[in-house]
């Protein structure tokens, strides 16, 4: 019974933690997902257009290769920015701190995209000339930031001697055409982590009852005593 009960405590506890792992991220989403990637994109349902996303992928593989290697967070939200909301409306102020978050004895190349404008660090002798006059479209909501971000690692790459040529679907007005899917999505190991816990819950559950049922259950030699008095 002891055993059965430390191995019920065990598969609640890694249940529990399962469930409780997302919730640990560091700070802001985008520090975490800029580590495996170049391009943090908005969580739903501020999502961007799948079309945009690869044009903007495109990009920065190209750029890449080029050895200007970029890493940019596009912002729709205050939900974005996780532990750190009150910089949504402060981009640089932004860009410094997930820069210091991907640093790692590095100078990471960083662009953050706001409606409130954009931010970054270690872009360029020629970044604040080349980023001048982009906004990102107020009224196209996520999907302008992704242009915006198109049209800055266009002027970027220019100014650093490696251009990369920016797709026309960057230079669209309103929202872009076509299935809107994809976007920050969920964290993997929330996709993985909640099934698995609930597995684990159910096995638990099951166990519990298991158990009940073991102490409500008659004496089995008692039982079959009874009915031979009865027969008698």
């Amino acid at each position: 019974m002891r055993r059965r009960s430390a191995r019920l405590l065990l598969l609640l506890c890694c249940a529990a933690l399962l469930l409780a792992g997302p919730a640990r991220a560091d700070g802001d989403p985008a520090s975490d997902v800029l580590l495996g990637q170049d391009a943090y994109y908005p969580y739903a349902p501020n999502k961007v257009a799948r079309d945009l996303q690869r044009a903007l992928d495109g990009m920065l593989e190209q750029a890449k290769a080029k050895h200007f290697e970029l890493k940019i967070a596009m912002i729709a939200a205050p939900v974005d920015l996780g532990a750190v909301p009150q910089l949504f409306t402060q981009p640089q102020k932004y860009a410094d701190l997930l820069t210091s978050e991907l640093a790692f004895n590095t100078k990471p190349r960083v662009l953050v995209v706001l409606p409130s404008g954009l931010g970054g660090n270690n872009l360029g002798d020629r970044a604040g000339a080349a980023l001048t006059g982009i906004t990102p479209e107020e009224a196209a909501g996520p999907d302008g930031l992704a242009r915006a971000a198109m049209l800055a690692v266009g002027r970027l790459t220019a100014a650093n001697g490696t251009p990369v040529p920016v797709p026309a679907v960057a230079r669209g007005s309103g929202r872009a055409s076509g299935r809107r899917e994809g976007g920050g999505g969920a964290s993997p190991l929330l996709i993985v982590g909640v099934p698995v816990a609930l597995v684990l819950l159910a096995a638990g559950a099951a166990a519990l009852r298991g158990r009940g049922q073991e102490d409500v259950d008659p004496d089995p030699d008692a039982d079959t005593a009874g009915r031979d008095e009865a027969a008698q």
